[in-house]
């Protein structure tokens, strides 16, 4: 899927190293209907506060898709009801992850396992550890391995490529987990459906509820130095999202390196680039608490916010007030959403499967830590 996991770094044959994503609500129908109590931003007003915690603006936990948003996401927030079990159905799936090391991904692979388990199949878990060719080649090995279907978390979807075609030659169907970020183009060519947490949606919902909290703030934003799709992305998005709410751009520093080490002085760069910055929008959950870290130590009073968010150690920043809040992405309910497509696709039932599947999850703040479930 595409980005924010703690980071997944995806490898190009050409040696690039890659980050992905993913997504967690719970079954059925889509969220659209009914309206976010999130307070709508105010556009073009004076700063409000700027420091971490020191917010006016109650925001609620909800998961549900806020009826204002007008994306590249819109209209893809149909999640798959729970299927009925078919007595007989032979559901043998081959998982594909991208980095099994990366807790994140790890909890979407145990949530597909059990959903697989729940609906009486076996299921096959491969770990590609960030490496495409590596992934290749498992996806050669499930087809061999004669499963009934494949999912995949794709490290580089291009090298996926020749491997689905092969698979759909042989009569199984290949999901696709967190891939292409920006909805509006096509799909992963073969693959019956896209699973995702809502790239777009979730840089949205941060940067609306940033806005509501601090109107007409000043904001700067962390990127990562190799032009991985789903973080160029998303942080392209945040600064489209942020300047649409009314808040001001100042800039964007980009780490060089997918850990503390990068992220810590790239957060300096920020507040020393910057000196009057009020925001720092991070990618990810290692980057936002490195970067409120850091922040604390300069003695500013600078809000730090992701919209990539599931971790234990987010969950403690936030309680602490160091982080000022945060989108949880549901990457359990990715893992879910993707079982039960897969199984869809094998029982015939509830289709045609829509082109893409997203999971929306929610904003939280220091207030609201505990109605969240975080990864450990």
């Amino acid at each position: 899927m595409v980005v924010a996991r703690r980071i997944r770094s995806r490898r190009t044959a050409a040696a690039l190293a890659v980050l992905a994503a993913g997504a967690l609500a719970a079954c059925s129908s889509s969220g659209g209907t009914t309206s976010d109590p999130s307070p709508a931003a105010a556009s073009g007003s004076s700063a409000g506060s700027s420091g971490s915690g020191s917010s006016a603006v109650a925001l609620a936990y909800t998961t549900t898709v806020d009826p204002a948003y007008d994306g590249t996401d819109k209209g893809n927030f149909n999640t798959l009801a729970e299927p009925t079990a078919k007595p007989g159905a032979h559901f043998k799936v081959g998982f594909l992850n991208t980095n099994a090391g990366q807790p994140i991904l790890l909890s979407m692979q145990d949530a597909a396992a059990a959903e697989v388990k729940k609906l009486g199949g076996s299921f096959i878990a491969l770990d590609a550890s960030s490496d495409p060719q590596k992934q290749a080649s498992q996806l050669s090995q499930l087809i061999s391995q004669h499963v009934n279907v494949i999912i995949g978390d794709p490290v580089v979807a291009t090298a996926l490529g020749p491997g689905i075609a092969q698979a759909r030659k042989a009569g199984i169907p290949f999901v696709a987990i967190g891939t292409p970020a920006d909805e509006t183009k096509s799909p992963v060519p073969g693959a019956v459906t896209s699973i995702s947490q809502g790239f777009d949606y979730t840089v949205y919902r941060t940067m609306k509820a940033l806005a509501a909290e601090h109107p007409g703030a000043t904001f700067a934003t962390m990127g990562f130095a190799l032009p991985v799709d789903q973080l160029v992305f998303m942080v392209n998005r945040m600064q489209y999202w942020g300047e649409h709410f009314g808040l001001k751009f100042l800039g964007r520093v980009d780490t060089t390196s997918d850990n503390p080490m990068g992220f810590g002085p790239a957060a300096s760069a920020i507040v020393s680039k910057y000196s009057n910055v009020q925001i720092i929008v991070t990618f990810n959950d290692e980057s936002a608490v490195a970067a409120a870290t850091t922040v604390a130590t300069t003695g500013k009073k600078v809000a730090v916010a992701t919209p990539n968010a599931a971790e234990s150690a987010t969950a403690a920043a936030l309680k602490a007030g160091k982080l000022d809040l945060v989108y949880r992405t549901p990457w359990e309910q990715q893992g879910v959403q993707s079982v039960i497509a897969a199984y869809d696709t094998l029982t015939k039932q509830h289709l045609p499967l829509p082109k893409f599947i997203n999971v929306p999850g929610s904003i939280v703040t220091p207030k609201t830590t505990a109605e969240a479930e975080w990864v450990q």
